[in-house]
């Protein structure tokens, strides 16, 4: 608030974490159920105002067990709206305040356009015609990018969780086994260990170059059955106290094509370069740069981000790259890449990202890699010998 020069912050949560990627600074502030709008003034203690009962139900029994909530009862209100938001502000006197705002800006890389929904915060804007309102998610996420010890214990759990679900995916992999059956598996593994959210994207094919949710999540249809010569990819995301690790999962169902294992290769060149970068100091332009220089070397082309940081994301390496030389591209109306966002984030110690390299030469592609911690010296993996796992 001092550095921004504003006398309150207004905290908007997504609600109930929403999506693969939730915007949920509130739970920071609050260490609980997130889905909320905080305020944070100078000098008195944080009032919170929730969606509905069901928070207040939470929080409830949350006291009684003794959980480490910081929100106390009194400064709770089943208020998540526009009116309600106005009357905290006026109530605290600060209807012609300077107000700092999370929520107002993008949240990549997901996320480019600003998460706070329009017709909430139009009304409020017209409700407090005199309060100043300003955005401070940049400041906000430099603070908390670098994570405590504490915290990069949790997502150490996280990341043993998503490396467990893993495991369980190629085990489950082979001739017959269906897309379904997979995720099955590693949803299993991710449960027993307290996951109580895992995001899982795939696709699996002899030559794909689909990526997000299964299709089968979205559209009435079966998932595919496995076959020899198939190549599965997945992204496990898993949460564990509002802390995220991801891991990367590439499994060869038999013999691959040979441009498969020439893309690992170089997806696998892609994640040295970038594990050689992430040094306190290095720019997160410079780490890009690096990663792309492989993929670019060799004729390949670039699905997703290289690289992005999480808790809180913010930095995404461009992708997208080649896209338009694929035959199919030219039906469509646009089809562009997505540039970097946050070329001149300075890497710090505790920082976290997700070194997910890959490469696709046509429709054959691999992608390989998981979650590292920014360190002194080298970055710590803490998912360790990311490869084409054969089954």
């Amino acid at each position: 608030m001092d550095d921004e020069d504003v006398d309150a912050l207004i905290v908007y949560g997504e609600h109930e974490l929403a999506g693969p990627m939730p915007f949920a600074p509130d739970a920071w502030f609050t260490n609980d159920r997130p889905g909320t709008i905080v305020l944070l003034t100078r000098v008195r203690r944080n009032r919170s105002l929730v969606w509905g009962p069901g928070h207040v139900l939470d929080h409830i029994e949350a006291t009684r067990r003794g959980d480490a909530t910081w929100i106390r009862p009194e400064h709770m209100r089943v208020a998540k709206h526009a009116r309600g938001l106005a009357d905290l502000l006026r109530e605290r006197g600060l209807s012609r305040s300077a107000l700092g705002v999370l929520g107002l800006e993008p949240y990549p890389p997901f996320h480019f356009n600003p998460i706070m929904p329009h017709e909430l915060w139009d009304s409020v804007l017209r409700q407090l015609p005199h309060a100043t309102f300003k955005p401070v998610w940049l400041s906000f996420l430099l603070r908390t990018l670098p994570q405590s010890a504490e915290e990069i214990a949790v997502i150490e759990y996280a990341a043993a969780a998503g490396q467990a679900m893993a495991a369980a995916m190629v085990d489950a992999a082979g001739p017959g086994a269906t897309e379904v059956e997979l995720y099955a598996a590693a949803m299993a593994a991710g449960h027993r260990r307290g996951i109580a959210m895992p995001n899982i994207l795939l696709a699996s094919g002899q030559d794909f170059v689909a990526w997000g949710p299964p299709a089968w999540a979205y559209r009435p249809q079966p998932s595919r059955t496995l076959a020899g010569g198939d190549l599965v990819l997945a992204e496990i995301s898993c949460s564990h106290g509002m802390r995220e690790a991801q891991v990367q999962v590439a499994i060869a169902v038999g013999d691959v094509h040979p441009d498969v294992e020439r893309a690992a290769a170089v997806a696998r060149a892609s994640y040295q370069a970038g594990l050689a970068m992430l040094r306190p100091g290095r720019s997160f332009a410079e780490v890009c740069a690096a990663m792309r220089e492989p993929v670019e070397a060799a004729g390949g082309w670039i699905v997703h981000p290289l690289i992005h940081g999480m808790n809180p994301y913010g930095a995404v390496s461009a992708f997208g790259s080649g896209l338009r030389a694929l035959p199919e591209a030219a039906a469509y109306g646009l089809v562009a890449e997505v540039a970097t966002t946050g070329h001149d984030l300075r890497l710090k110690p505790g920082m976290t990202f997700s070194l997910e390299p890959n490469c696709a030469f046509g429709r054959r592609q691999a992608r390989l890699g998981g979650t590292v911690v920014i360190g002194t010296g080298a970055p710590a993996e803490l998912s360790p010998g990311p490869g084409l796992h054969q089954v």
